[in-house]
C-alpha cells in the first residue's frame, strides 16, 4: 500500500492510519445516512451533521489508538479476504 492511499490522524500523541478508500466509503456512507434521516424526520441536514458529528466525536474520544488501529485492520482484512 502506497503512502498516498493512506491518511494518518494524530490521537492522544500517537497516530492512526486509515486507507483512503476506507475514509471515503464511510464519509459518503454517511452524508447518504444523514440525508435519508433528514428526509424521513423533516430536521434539517445541518442539524443531523452536527448531532451526528457530536456522537462521533464523543465515540472517536473514548477509543483508545490501538482499538482504532484495530477495528481499521479489521475492516482492511475483511476487504481483501
Amino acid at each position: 500500500m502506497s503512502d498516498e492511499s493512506l491518511i494518518t490522524k494524530p490521537l492522544n500523541n500517537d497516530f492512526v492510519t486509515l486507507p483512503k478508500d476506507l475514509y471515503v466509503l464511510n464519509s459518503l456512507a454517511m452524508g447518504v445516512a444523514i440525508q435519508i434521516l433528514a428526509k424521513v424526520t423533516g430536521e434539517s441536514i445541518e442539524d443531523w451533521k452536527e448531532y451526528v458529528g457530536a456522537k462521533a466525536g464523543e465515540q472517536y474520544r473514548e477509543l483508545s489508538a490501538e482499538k482504532m488501529q484495530e477495528m481499521v485492520e479489521s475492516l482492511d482484512n475483511s476487504r481483501t479476504a
